[in-house]
């Protein structure tokens, strides 16, 4: 493909993102929403597990099950579909149109393409829950999903070992770059709006690094979990989030790191939801 045709594809991107303004704030606001609720639901889940309750799994299926089974469970679970869809296409939107400005050099390419392979994650979650208020689908919380796609990637011998412990090791990658960024990232992804909100500035930004430090933690021990399946050839080794948070929750002090967990997780939840209405979008 010729630089004129490439030129021409990216101005046309341009003019049609420039169009799409007024919808796309919109659409990362409630994207943002939908995936606090989430991670709140999860850590309340949790913590119901610490207390030794019984139900489903602290995970995204989990989440999709309890919410559609609450009374008007349908109309619920339809709202947070919308919410989730709209985090899916917003990342996509930061991996392709680049709105936070990350560049062109090797690590930026490497965080945009995370961008957009969380948006397929949330995408693919939005259309499992489509799928179950539908009644055409069934979503299985716990391991199992991760499971069978890890035995998948390791029958492709003699690269598939490899391609699942990269796969672990992208995992544990992206937690040093959380721990990084709870430490670094400050009230400049906030909006702008004089010095009335620096205490609410400055507390959310307290409860998202401790959120930030939680999530990493636990994706961190499911990376440990994917090298480990790697390595013995075993994909039963491998634990999403609901086998990782019943895993700390080992005698003799498991239930009270799972409940400090289920707390960071909550936290996190909290912040996305800040972020829902104080996040600086870049829609130029």
């Amino acid at each position: 493909m010729s630089s004129l045709s490439i030129g021409t594809i990216r101005e046309d991107a341009k003019q049609v993102f420039r169009e799409a303004r007024p919808w796309i704030e919109t659409l990362a606001r409630l994207g943002y929403a939908a995936k606090g609720v989430v991670y709140v639901l999860i850590g309340m889940m949790a913590i119901l597990e610490a207390l030794g309750r019984k139900g489903q799994p602290a995970d995204f299926s989990g989440v999709l099950i309890q919410v559609v089974r609450q009374p008007f469970g349908s109309l619920l679970l339809a709202l947070l579909t919308i919410g989730l869809a709209c985090y899916g296409l917003w990342c996509l939107v930061q991996a392709v149109l680049d709105t936070e400005n990350k560049g062109t050099s090797f690590f930026a390419i490497v965080t945009r393409l995370l961008y957009a392979g969380v948006g397929f994650v949330y995408l693919a979650l939005a259309w499992s829950a489509c799928r179950l208020i539908t009644r055409t689908g069934s979503v299985r919380p716990g391991d199992r999903p991760e499971q069978e796609w890890t035995a998948s990637f390791l029958a492709l011998r003699p690269y598939g070992q490899w391609m699942v412990a990269f796969v672990g090791i992208g995992f544990i990658g992206f937690c040093f770059y959380e721990f990084h960024r709870a430490y670094t990232e400050r009230s400049q992804v906030l909006k702008t709006e004089g010095t009335t909100r620096k205490a609410e500035d400055f507390l959310a930004m307290r409860i998202a690094k401790v959120g930030i430090i939680a999530r990493a933690v636990v994706f961190s021990i499911i990376g440990f979990f994917l090298i480990q399946s790697a390595i013995d050839y075993d994909p039963n080794k491998v634990r999403g989030i609901s086998g990782t948070l019943a895993a700390l929750r080992q005698p003799p002090y498991g239930p009270w790191v799972l409940a400090t967990m289920a707390m960071g997780l909550i936290a996190y939840g909290g912040y996305m939801l800040f972020l829902s209405f104080r996040r600086r979008i870049n829609t130029v």
